[in-house]
């Protein structure tokens, strides 16, 4: 259950919407502030994220590499490996702003429509691969989301760079290791070693890989957050979740169109 403070930020994000406005006033602030201070930010991964080879993958329609819903994610991580194996590509990337088939299920439903437009980016690489954080922050909070097609164990960080500028960064799929030694306020250093990418069945049974989100407003919630929104509220998601590339600053085209394609 959403607190009560968090329900009304929500509706006022909503009447702005309606009314023309940036659902979330602090949004614009906190989206220069990124833009501004980019160059400083640590990959999340051992490889550059700006120049490493990647395959960039399409799941909004099914092709050779399946994931969630029915799918056996043994056999859909052979076939993701021998792909990115085939380039040189040491990650594969899943895209901000796609609306995914395997968010079809009624897990993802309520009032009839699917959260299926996904909020973060998707970073797939072998389990226990390991995750940096990209700038200075404290442990928000953490939880083993243990449920099928869920994020699995889950770590969520709060930054606080500079005075009326605060955003949040997930991380989600990961090892159950990685919960280790965590407490809430526990600071963390850009560059720093965070987490483990998690394995099937304990990252929610996905294909091993990294979901990275960017949140304005947790809404109250704690070790846990939507990561994908209804295709019609979109732009209200989209102002409180922007894109993360903003931060991973891959040069590929990983945000989907508006159509999900």
């Amino acid at each position: 259950m959403m607190p009560l403070n968090a329900i009304k930020r929500l509706q006022s994000y909503l009447k702005r919407l309606a009314d023309g406005q940036e659902p979330m006033p602090e949004a614009e602030k906190l989206c220069q502030w990124i833009a501004d201070h980019a160059d400083t930010f640590h990959s999340v991964m051992e490889y550059d994220l700006k120049s490493c080879p990647k395959i960039v993958y399409n799941f909004s329609a099914n092709g050779d590499v399946v994931i969630g819903g029915a799918s056996d994610p043994a056999r859909q991580t052979d076939i993701m490996w021998q792909q990115l194996a085939a380039v040189s590509a040491p990650v594969g990337v899943g895209r901000y702003r796609e609306d995914r088939i395997c968010y079809q299920s009624e897990q993802f439903k309520n009032d009839g429509e699917a959260r299926s437009q996904h909020l973060g980016i998707d970073l797939f690489a072998p389990a226990y691969t390991p995750v940096f954080a990209p700038l200075d922050g404290v442990v928000h909070s953490f939880a083993d989301n243990n449920i099928h097609l869920d994020y699995g164990p889950t770590i969520i960080l709060q930054h606080d760079p500079a005075p009326g500028v605060r955003f949040y960064t997930l991380y989600g799929h990961l090892s159950r290791e990685s919960l280790d030694g965590l407490y809430k306020g526990k600071e963390v250093a850009a560059g720093d070693m965070l987490c483990r990418f998690g394995d099937f069945p304990i990252n929610g049974d996905w294909i091993p890989h990294l979901h990275f989100q960017i949140i304005f407003d947790m809404l109250g919630r704690e070790g846990d957050y939507f990561g994908a929104a209804k295709p019609s509220e979109w732009d209200l998601w989209a102002s409180i979740c922007p894109n993360p590339n903003m931060i991973l600053q891959m040069p590929e085209n990983v945000t989907a169109t508006r159509e999900g394609v």
